[in-house]
């Protein structure tokens, strides 16, 4: 659990929206807490006129209502016409309607604010006589009134806390632990190599966040290198689609939709800059694949991209793999990496009839299978030896087996929908689709046990079956995470055992 003040929320947020009440408060209320203050001048000084008592005293003086007016109307905008809309988590939301709606909360709430709060400094300061703890007054309520706002601001839009809650270890595949308190569906997941940090990258009112969660600890932490640069200066660079660990977990690769950074861990700092977009696929012997355009030049978003593979070590290109394929399907691309993430399968290009699996740590082309006709390859899985790819279709077998020595068809599998997502562990294949996970028996199909994502409550459409979120799978294989609507992010132990 993170505390409610931590340095990002404070630094990054609440902050700057009180340096921007304060300088406002005091434009604002300089102005209207002046101009009231002359106007109660002249109604005091008609009505003593009209009385005749235009010469006595009443013991407060013109400089003393003039501060308490000003005073009180600076209050007034800060608490009564700012900190309303400030606390609002739409003021978060750039555009221009963000802008449209800020402008009219302004209008309305800022006079409002400026004048109550001038009119009631005047009443503080005593209506016929002086009051000798005004400035001890003044100076209170001021500090209580920033202490208000930080904590609402802080209450109010600081990011969602994800909270742990263990459940006891039962069944072969045991749900380890939910995490609740995510508002969205999070935009990737990532598992490391042990099955014990989850990464989350998520967004909320426009802004990024990433945290890792150390799931054996039930201990949450940001990252808060995660933009190198300030608002309002962002490009695609910057915007974050998935999110993958380093192979010896001690970097986290980040892919935007223009760029691939490596940051080191804990403190998120980006350490290289690479080029690729939308994924990145950490490889043995610090190498790492990412998918570049195949023209530099091009501005188009639809263009081609290849895989290129670079040493994480130095950040030099070693080379660039033939095949022409699109980002645009994000992290559901049919690309593979084999448990000892030294092989890469994917397609030359969508809807290929081929699937080429390239040898990374020796740059080599290791083993071509020919489909036989152009077909809609939804996702690939090596199997936990790396002597076989698991292959979903979109037209034809749901799901078939190839051995890439010989680079045949061994046999298919009917026994699930069409795929979403795709495991390949020694529980057997983990199957995604139609809202749920299905573990198969790779020799026969045979359905061992089925981890349900369905939200718990009933639909309102019973027959609705809600698309699988992100979900990610350990590196050894025995650690599940995934999405599940309206719950949260589920996290299973698949265990060690191959199924018989």
């Amino acid at each position: 659990m993170s505390p409610l003040f931590d340095a990002d929320t404070l630094l990054q947020i609440v902050l700057p929206k009180l340096l921007r009440m304060t300088l406002v408060s005091f434009v604002v209320g300089s102005v209207v807490g002046a101009l009231v203050a002359a106007s109660a001048a002249l109604i005091r000084r008609s009505r003593l006129r009209r009385s005749g008592s235009l010469s006595q005293e009443d013991g407060v003086s013109r400089r003393s209502r003039l501060r308490a007016s000003l005073w009180g109307s600076f209050l007034g905008t800060f608490l009564i016409g700012l900190l309303p809309i400030e606390a609002n988590p739409a003021s978060l939301i750039g555009g221009p309607y963000g802008a449209i709606w800020f402008g009219f909360m302004l209008l309305i709430l800022v006079p409002a604010g400026a004048t109550t709060g001038a009119v009631l400094g005047l009443m503080a300061a005593g209506a016929g006589r002086p009051r000798p703890n005004l400035s001890r007054l003044m100076a209170g309520s001021t500090v209580l009134a920033y202490l208000i706002s930080t904590l609402v601001l802080a209450l109010v839009l600081a990011p969602p806390t994800i909270g742990f809650n263990s459940a006891p270890a039962t069944g072969p595949y045991p749900l380890v632990a939910r995490l609740t308190g995510e508002d969205s569906p999070p935009l990737d997941l990532a598992l490391n190599e042990a099955g014990d940090q989850l990464a989350v990258l998520s967004v909320r009112t426009s802004k990024q966040q990433l945290v890792i969660l150390e799931l054996s600890a039930q201990k949450r932490r940001g990252i808060r290198n995660l933009h190198g640069k300030p608002d309002g200066q962002r490009t695609l660079e910057d915007v974050l689609t998935s999110v993958a660990f380093s192979a010896d977990g001690q970097e986290l690769i980040t892919a935007a939709l223009q760029q691939v950074q490596v940051r080191t861990l804990p403190e998120g700092k980006t350490r290289l800059r690479l080029d690729g977009a939308t994924v990145a696929y950490p490889m043995a012997d610090h190498r790492l694949v990412t998918l570049a355009a195949v023209d530099a030049l091009a501005t188009s978003s639809k263009q081609p991209h290849s895989p290129r593979v670079w040493d994480l070590s130095t950040g030099q290109l070693l080379q660039t793999l033939p095949a022409d394929l699109f980002t645009l399907e994000g992290r559901d691309l049919p690309i593979a990496v084999s448990a000892d993430r030294r092989f890469l399968a994917f397609p030359r290009r969508p809807y290929d009839n081929q699937i080429h699996v390239w040898n990374i740590a020796d740059n080599k082309l290791s083993s071509t299978l020919d489909l036989g006709k152009s077909v809609g390859i939804l996702t690939l899985a090596f199997s936990p030896d790396g002597r076989q790819l698991a292959v979903a279709l979109g037209q034809g077998p749901v799901l078939s087996i190839w051995d890439l020595a010989s680079a045949r068809q061994t046999r298919t599998l009917d026994a699930v929908d069409r795929v979403q997502k795709l495991y390949w562990t020694d529980q057997g294949l983990l199957v995604g689709s139609r809202g749920a996970f299905k573990v198969l028996n790779p020799r026969n199909g045979e359905v061992l046990h089925t981890l349900e994502l369905q939200p718990v409550a009933p639909l309102p459409q019973t027959t609705l079956d809600l698309p699988l979120g992100p979900s990610a799978l350990s590196g050894d294989g025995t650690t599940l995470a995934a999405y599940v609507p309206r719950q949260g992010i589920a996290v299973w132990r698949l265990g060690v055992h191959p199924p018989s």
